[in-house]
């Protein structure tokens, strides 16, 4: 008999195959004591340990980088930069010498006392790197229990080419070696699809499924089962004549990815004959490089925190190096370089707490414009090395975050004091550089009239607008299903930025995530979007919908279902979109 389960969509795409439920043996973290002669002799175990397990997410990092891209390994590198954090490791040690435990222990003792640190700052948003704190430490524990330093699943097969593993939770590094054992794939009982786990899923074209509650219990080891990623649904021992229809529908998905290469030359234009301009979200040259080849117009989207993420601040001339390695693997293509967005889940020091403390809802804190304009002398060395980048080759500056029009006069007169400086230096940048201002805040959207003078072009971070919007944290799985597109007054604020825009002749852009999900595509060609910004793999996906839309019908279905039409009828407003594109 068919079991049908359902949980939270993470990737696309049809699996089948037999289930293998990961066990996991929790290790049994015990305390004794160890003589004062002993401690050295600990501390360089524990050293070694953590040094091992750097090497391993390392090695898993650079092999990542090569299968599935930059972005997928960085996820991987944010674990290493925890365990290079040296209150992590100092803490532990403090413990081995002052309480004269042993260093599995020792780890575990820290681990509390960090995330007794998080528990005090009583926030959603950053609770995501409390995971990660007790990933790195688990890692570490294993490595010093095993005393050999093996990576993460290595008792998983090798090959798990028609296996779909079934798991409580995963982290990103199991992911990683899940992707490169070829998992057909992944279920999981916890994990929100906005977690650090499910963007790599997504980087790595996996087919998941998260929030499946009680899928360990209720499905046996070897099982048959089918995943539609699309529905978010999983069938156990299915009928037979439900496996020949998803057989059907993964002969078809395959046929679509194929179909997919054939559009690399093909302009981004709808039935219509509407020119949509695509770019890409990227930062590492390789996926720059794809995403040129794939027919992106440029990069929409440089986030230049992951030069601040390794120890000290960059230099202006390490920041113009990278800029102009970027330029030159877009080969004469816009490269849009957002400045400085650090603060709230993105801090340099990865566990600095005492930061964080002193901010009680750092989601709502000193963040991205706010920090930089507090941090004068760091945010001008960024913009003198953005603006000599612009002498390379054609560069658009992006302030993410902006609340008010008075930051984004403040940040036009640091520019105009950072050219007075470059000319009285000699050094050459574009004067017409174009600098524009991401729409993540409601008040920013809602007033986006008083920008008009101050930005040559806006980009809607859709991220953290609509959790702003819906008052929900996006990773965190017990209130993700709040975090919906399509929410009438998540439409409703699109339309009126995008209107509002259009009647200001000001170019907008939509960086967020939902500009690269396909299901998407239609709603904001709807409402007016003429450039999108994604990842590198959507692009030919999203490409794919813009050629087979009619942008005039969809516009007047939009229009109908404000009436009312079909909202009796059809669920969803993407669904009714979908029907007025294809049945009139």
């Amino acid at each position: 008999m068919t079991l049908a389960l359902s949980g939270h969509r993470v990737e696309d795409g049809i699996a089948v195959g037999r289930a293998h439920v990961l066990q996991r043996n929790e290790i049994e973290i015990g305390e004794f004591k160890i003589g004062r002669k002993r401690v050295a002799a600990e501390i360089e175990r524990l050293r070694r340990a953590v040094a091992d397990a750097r090497e391993n997410l390392s090695a898993l990092a650079e092999r990542l980088q090569a299968a599935a891209g930059a972005s997928a390994s960085e996820i991987i590198r944010t674990h290493v930069m925890m365990l290079e954090d040296s209150s992590l490791l100092d803490g532990a040690i403090a413990h081995i010498e002052k309480d004269l435990c042993n260093a599995e222990w020792a780890m575990q003792l820290q681990l509390e006392a960090l995330l007794t640190e998080f528990r005090a700052i009583d926030d959603d948003y950053i609770r995501s790197r409390a995971d990660d704190a007790a990933q790195v430490v688990r890692l570490v524990q294993n490595t010093l229990t095993d005393e050999g330093g093996e990576e993460p699943l290595s008792d998983v097969p090798d090959r798990l080419g028609h296996t779909l593993v079934v798991a409580t939770e995963l982290t990103p590094g199991e992911m990683a070696i899940l992707h490169e054992r070829g998992v057909a794939g992944v279920i999981t009982e916890h994990g929100s699809p906005y977690s650090h786990t499910a963007i790599l899923a997504r980087g790595m074209g996996i087919p998941t499924v998260m929030g499946v509650r009680r899928a360990q219990s209720l499905i046996t080891e070897g099982e048959q089962l089918i995943m539609d990623g699309h529905y978010g649904v999983v069938f156990a021992d299915p009928e037979e004549s439900i496996l020949r229809h998803y057989l059907q529908k993964q002969s078809e998905s395959v046929r679509f990815r194929q179909a997919l290469d054939s559009l690399r030359e093909r302009p981004a234009a709808s039935l219509d004959a509407c020119e949509i301009r695509l770019m890409a979200n990227a930062e590492r040259p390789d996926d720059m490089r794809q995403a040129m080849a794939d027919g992106a117009g440029g990069v929409g989207l440089y986030r230049s925190e992951f030069l601040f993420m390794s120890g000290e601040p960059p230099d202006e001339e390490a920041q113009l190096a990278q800029y102009r390695e970027a330029l030159k693997a877009l080969g004469g293509a816009p490269l849009t370089i957002r400045t400085l967005d650090i603060g709230a889940d993105k801090t340099a020091d990865l566990l600095d707490f005492q930061s964080l403390r002193s901010n009680p809802n750092p989601a709502l804190g000193l963040r991205a414009v706010r920090l930089c304009l507090r941090e004068v002398e760091l945010f001008k060395i960024q913009l003198r090395a953005i603006l000599r980048a612009s002498a390379l080759g054609p560069v658009r500056m992006l302030i993410p975050m902006l609340t008010t029009a008075r930051e984004a006069r403040a940040v036009r007169s640091l520019l105009a004091e950072t050219r007075a400086e470059l000319d009285q230096a000699g050094i050459a940048y574009d004067p017409a550089m174009p600098m524009g201002g991401m729409i993540e805040v409601p008040a920013a959207a809602l007033s986006l009239e008083a920008f008009a003078n101050d930005l040559d072009f806006v980009s809607i971070g859709t991220n953290d607008l609509i959790q702003y919007l819906v008052a929900a944290d996006r990773v965190d799985e017990h209130v993700a299903h709040l975090y919906d597109p399509q929410h009438p007054g998540v439409v409703h604020l699109l339309s009126h930025v995008f209107d509002t825009a259009a009647r200001l002749q000001l170019p907008l852009a939509v960086c967020g995530e939902i500009a690269g999900d396909r299901r998407y595509t239609r709603l904001l060609l709807a409402m007016g979007l003429t450039e999108f910004s994604v990842q590198p793999r959507a692009l030919l996906e999203v490409k794919k919908v813009i050629n087979e839309t009619d942008i005039g019908r969809v516009r007047d279905a939009m229009h109908r279902w404000r009436e009312g039409d079909g909202q009796d009828r059809f669920p969803t407003l993407v669904q009714y979109l979908d029907d007025a594109q294809f049945h009139g």
